[in-house]
């Protein structure tokens, strides 16, 4: 509400009706955004401090990380079941279900300072550093863990900004180069098009399970699952030059070129 207070409804087990009845009073006031996933909520509030309620192990409980969330807190993101917070310091905290993002202990010296943005997709979180490194933790299968080992040296510098689909990542490096990794079929492994990725990339968009890339001479390259997008080959002369922007949701995506053609 305009007076910074919470209300709750719906499904108690999901963080609706009694369920935030344990934290009420510090909903009363003061809230300035709310962070959802698929099992609980996380409200930040005006002073930096974080309020959670809904299931436990999805991050319905911070009490593990409490005093870590008091004050500082700029921003949250989640995966599907866990949250992390980054801090005004770069700092980043995490909780929630522990091998969906919520335990990041493995990555933890790198996360105590200098991140600048996170993204949670799916069951992985990714942040980017001041340094232009990308950190990974969660579901390996998903672009956590291991799973960026085999692109860990490109990731260390450069990083401009990460695409998420719902099965893997896509960072755009200063140099216009595309990396990827996660799950093969959701885009993943881009090697089909990696030639047309090695630079003049200016932006990425994602579907649910594929990848488009706009390449600074108005070029558009696909990849992952073909049919929700990953193959363009019944459209690419339309799309070989003249796009401005493109949009990826669901299943499909739509290019706007310069001659406000539609594709």
């Amino acid at each position: 509400k305009d007076t910074g207070e919470v209300v709750t409804w719906g499904a108690a087990g999901h963080g609706g009706g009694g369920t935030s009845s344990a934290v009420g009073l510090r909903l009363a006031a003061g809230v300035a955004s709310i962070t959802a996933n698929e099992g609980a909520f996380a409200a930040l509030k005006d002073t930096g401090e974080v309020v959670t309620w809904g299931f436990d192990f999805a991050g319905g409980d911070s009490s593990a990380v409490a005093n870590r969330l008091v004050v500082g807190v700029t921003s949250i993101t989640g995966t599907k079941l866990a949250f992390a917070a980054l801090k005004d310091a770069g700092e980043v905290v995490t909780w929630g279900r522990p091998h969906e993002g919520g335990d990041s202990r493995a990555v933890a010296a790198c996360l105590a300072a200098g991140v600048t943005s996170i993204i949670g997709h799916g069951k992985a979180f990714e942040a980017l550093k001041d340094t232009g490194e990308v950190v990974t933790w969660g579901a390996a299968g998903h672009g956590g863990g291991g799973t960026s080992s085999a692109v860990g040296l490109r990731l260390a510098a450069g990083v401009a900004s990460i695409t998420a689909n719902e099965g893997a990542f896509a960072a755009l490096k200063d140099t216009g180069e595309v990396v990827t990794w996660g799950f093969d079929f959701a885009g993943g492994d881009s090697s089909a098009v990696a030639n047309r990725l090695v630079v003049g990339v200016t932006s990425i968009t994602g579907t649910k399970l594929a990848f488009a890339a706009l390449k600074d001479a108005g070029e558009v390259v696909t990849w992952g699952r073909p049919h929700e997008g990953g193959d363009s080959r019944a459209v690419a002369a339309c799309l070989a030059a003249g796009v401005t922007s493109i949009i990826g949701h669901g299943k499909a995506f739509e290019a706007l070129k310069d001659t406000g053609e539609v594709v």
